[in-house]
């Protein structure tokens, strides 16, 4: 495995690694072990092992250590766009075919969560725009040691950005690592924050979908692609297809909530299309989820209530955390076989289930003629 230690004679940090015939080498990675600015031997440090790993992958591979193409662009080019900069730097990490494919495979899933942010400058990345990466690769059915490794891939990639001074810092780290990136073991969302995010946006789709997400336990992409036709006002329902994880289709019906029904009658009187949120309705799943997490951190919710090692701060919220929330009101233990226990109930047990659950206070939305 390879390691990093200082020499008294150098100022760098040096890689000690084995080659395909299990010798020692070592060789410096002209990345200082004392930088003038102390903020960044932590990060000096990482990126220094990151290079002996990648120095021992490329003599594994029968690359002379050193030699793949990690500088691929100049300071001349500029700072090149994240998708351009990962794609490249793939092709430089040393391995055959196989090992660039795995890697290629794992930056689509990630250029997928982003969405048109791939075509930003690398340098334009933060951490706020990965919040949410880690549940999102989990919910594409990846176990959490592939999900890690996506992170660890990204992380590498940052490094390697660092290194050519396109980024100061990489937005992921160590921590990020997590040992169950499932969205089922995030903390719920409160009562409090749901009423605090529905009252923060004054447009009324996404209130809609808030209150979707939240009395009928749909998923975003469900929520933002509701019909009028799937709304029964005289039964009081709600009915559309749902999927599992592995894709079947689940017939679902949820009875409305009086403040659901109040609000989705209030709507249907302004509708113009079939959809009942047109704004957003037929947007991808990846754009969904930016402009919720834009919704969350616009709204500055109430801190200190979502303490899990998924949710650290309130801009790592999740769509599935009202859903989470709805279960546990139910007093179902999480998301797991949710529909399952939804569907087990009768008529009559799920709309007194349904009915119980808290009602929110909301503000009243001109366009909806609310006073």
């Amino acid at each position: 495995m390879a390691s990093i230690n200082g020499k008294s004679d150098s100022p760098y940090w040096w890689a000690w690694f084995r080659n395909a015939a299990g010798k020692q080498c070592s060789k410096s990675t002209k990345i200082l072990r004392e930088p003038t600015d102390s903020n960044l031997t932590q990060g000096n440090r990482e990126a220094a092992m990151s290079k002996a790993e990648e120095f021992e992958r490329q003599e594994k591979a029968g690359m002379p250590a050193g030699t793949a193409a990690m500088q691929v662009f100049s300071p001349l080019m500029g700072i090149p766009p994240f998708k351009k900069f990962t794609r490249d730097w793939i092709t430089g990490v040393g391995g055959d075919v196989k090992y660039h494919n795995k890697l290629s495979g794992y930056f689509d899933k990630i250029d997928e969560f982003l969405g048109d942010k791939i075509d930003w400058q690398i340098s334009r990345l933060h951490r706020p725009d990965f919040a949410g990466l880690a549940p999102f690769i989990s919910e594409k059915g990846y176990v959490p040691t592939t999900v890690t490794a996506h992170l660890k891939t990204l992380r590498q990639a940052f490094l390697a950005a660092q290194q050519q001074g396109f980024v100061l810092v990489s937005p992921i780290t160590p921590r990020d690592y997590i040992s169950n990136p499932s969205p089922n073991l995030a903390k719920r969302m409160t009562i409090l924050q749901i009423e605090y995010l529905a009252n923060a946006t004054k447009v009324i789709d996404w209130r809609t979908t808030i209150i979707f997400g939240f009395y009928f336990a749909m998923d975003l992409i469900e929520a933002a692609n509701q019909m009028w036709d799937n709304i029964d006002f005289v039964a009081r329902t709600v009915s559309w297809v749902s999927h599992t994880r592995d894709g079947k289709p689940i017939q679902m019906t949820i009875p409305m909530h009086p403040l659901a029904e109040s609000h989705l009658t209030a709507v249907k009187k302004i509708a113009a299309t079939d959809a009942v949120t047109p704004s957003i309705h037929g947007m991808s799943d990846s754009a969904l989820r930016a402009h919720f997490r834009q919704l969350v951190e616009a709204s500055k919710l109430p801190s200190g209530s979502v303490k899990s090692r998924l949710n650290k701060t309130h801009f790592d919220l999740q769509f599935s955390s009202l859903k989470l929330s709805f279960a546990q009101e139910m007093g179902h233990p999480g998301l797991f076989r949710l529909s399952r226990f939804l569907r087990s109930m009768s008529a009559q047990e799920l709309e007194k289930k349904v009915a119980s659950l808290p009602h929110f206070k909301l503000t009243p939305l001109l366009l909806l003629g609310e006073s």
